[in-house]
């Protein structure tokens, strides 16, 4: 299905990514690292702010009413609510994970996280226990996966890896399988099928049948999502909003 490319609304924002959450909400991280979520018809709602933590890394909004804001240069996680107060911080050093590039929500109110120092991806609830950790996964590839983005979707994790693909694991961290697509940094995954941007087209994978098609995009879009029958494009200065 091509998108119409009728503007439905533009938010005009200097952002470095967004979200969007299946309310059809928008969460831009800016360029000056605030979040601010806006509403279904481009409206802002609520803005966080932290100044000692530099540049957010990624923002999980799998869950509206928890979001998970993680800065990776100090490895701490910051729980937000659907109003963007900010409910706890969760550091992961005290618990022995020094450093992990990506952090992401799973679906049962525990969190993901990848010990670089062991190089496995573990599981950890809400009182800093790890519950499952996987195997080395330099076992997986013979070399060691730089993880940009990870998402747990349907009881499935995808870690991407710039020079490697896109890996999928279960979930207790054990691999699955490899997308071995090149240069996906920033995707989603949603109903069987993983969304990535690569030149000027929004490629979509169906994880079942490993078929794809593209949609080819305005020569401006850095990032794309689809969400609820929208197509979400962020462009220079402004996060613009189309039927799909």
């Amino acid at each position: 299905m091509e998108p119409l490319w009728h503007l439905f609304f533009i938010i005009k924002v200097s952002a470095l990514f967004f979200s969007t959450d299946n309310l059809q909400n928008i969460y831009a991280v800016t360029t000056d690292y605030k979040v601010v979520k806006y509403d279904s018809s481009g409206q802002p709602l609520h803005t966080y702010t932290n100044k000692s933590l530099g540049q957010p890394t990624s923002l999980d909004v799998s869950n509206p009413m928890k979001l998970l804001l993680y800065y990776k240069d100090f490895s701490t996680i910051i729980w937000l609510d659907n109003t963007l107060s900010e409910i706890a911080e969760t550091q992961l050093a005290p618990i022995g994970i020094i450093q992990s590039p990506v952090a992401c929500l799973s679906q049962d109110g525990n969190f993901w996280v990848y010990d670089e120092a062991d190089q496995r991806l573990k599981k950890i609830n809400s009182q800093l226990e790890v519950i499952y950790e996987g195997p080395n996964v330099q076992s997986i590839s013979n070399k060691t996966i730089e993880p940009f983005l990870m998402i747990e979707e349907n009881q499935q994790l995808f870690v991407s890896d710039s020079s490697q693909g896109v890996f999928v694991f279960d979930e207790y961290g054990n691999f699955k399988s490899k997308i071995p697509t090149k240069g996906i940094t920033n995707f989603q995954v949603e109903n069987n099928q993983l969304l990535y941007k690569k030149s000027n087209l929004a490629n979509i994978y169906q994880l079942k049948t490993m078929e794809e098609h593209s949609i080819k995009l305005p020569d401006t879009a850095i990032q794309v999502q689809i969400e609820s029958h929208r197509i979400f494009l962020l462009q220079k200065e402004q996060i613009a909003v189309y039927p799909y």
